[in-house]
């Protein structure tokens, strides 16, 4: 095997979860060539990611650009073989060229695959789980879980601090706990001498300062919060307290102790954040979870 590409769009936590697989390839394909193809944003964001040679960018146009752009990939760089770590109705099409046109073969759980695998619905088991299952069609029977700790730098947070990520995608309203509980949270956490870091994009300004209304003394660190320097900010953190998003994924990670509030569904039992400390609290809606349940978990930890 000489030249592998990998699938992967999707979200950000959907991306870091299948690093694990891409982890594993290369230890099981150590002198292969593997490259990635995902979106523009990850690109830079990934650019040192160890495992892959290049990260190609595909957008996901509605037309036939995407589909030309990939092939155009497949022959220029010979490619061997394609994971499909995405396995969705836009890489089936990707799939009828590459058979028809190319010689790599394709393993995906989608239709016009060389190795074609029955790929469980959500909620049935962790998506890693399913990658896992994947590739035993390459005869890989040890695997790997995701690991950032490439990201880290250097610890320019001295302080006795925690981290709280009270925000989540433009789609993701249904994932927030809400901004009285945090603040509650927060003043709880002042008092107990703790500094407290509110993380996110400019997307979560409006959430950071309302928090910052009812909890005066928490700290907006957006500033401090891109993602090349976010997992440094959760590697030194007392604690992590985050929504079901993104960047609560890369927290995990760290193996600091994180308390992850997410709504009890198919989703959140398969695409949970990784890591030897994480603590979910979970509830048909998020926002139903109690801040006294929230605090005496911090007890529990702190």
């Amino acid at each position: 095997m000489k030249k592998i590409l990998i699938i992967k769009h999707g979200s950000l936590g959907d991306l870091i979860l299948s690093f694990g697989a891409m982890k594993t390839i290369k230890h099981q394909f150590p002198n292969a060539d593997l490259f990635l193809v995902t979106q523009t944003n990850f690109k830079e964001i990934f650019k040192d990611l160890p495992y892959v040679e290049h990260i190609f960018e595909d957008n996901r146009k509605k037309n036939l650009s995407s589909v030309f752009s990939y092939f155009k990939i497949i022959n220029k760089y010979k490619i061997d073989l394609v994971v499909d770590l995405q396995n969705s109705g836009r890489t089936q099409i990707y799939h009828f060229f590459t058979k028809f046109f190319s010689n790599a073969k394709v393993l995906s759980a989608r239709k016009f695959s060389y190795y074609r695998y029955q790929q469980q619905p959500l909620g049935i088991q962790h998506i890693t789980q399913n990658h896992q299952d994947q590739l035993k069609f390459l005869n890989i029977d040890k695997y790997f879980i995701s690991d950032l700790s490439w990201m880290a730098k250097s610890n320019r947070f001295k302080e006795k601090y925690i981290v709280i990520i009270p925000g989540a995608s433009k789609s993701g309203e249904y994932k927030k706990w809400p901004i009285e509980k945090y603040a509650q949270v927060c003043n709880y956490l002042i008092k107990k001498n703790f500094k407290v870091f509110l993380t996110g994009s400019i997307l979560d300004r409006s959430d950071i300062n309302s928090i910052i209304q009812l909890a005066p003394q928490a700290k907006d660190m957006t500033e401090e919060s891109k993602i090349d320097v976010f997992y440094d900010l959760c590697l030194h953190a007392n604690l992590i307290i985050s929504n079901d998003t993104g960047p609560a994924h890369m927290a995990g990670l760290t193996n600091k102790d994180l308390i992850w509030l997410a709504n009890d569904n198919k989703i959140s039992r398969s695409c949970h954040p990784l890591g030897n400390k994480v603590h979910k609290i979970l509830s048909k809606n998020v926002k139903d979870i109690e801040t006294k349940d929230v605090i005496k978990k911090i007890d529990q930890i702190i």
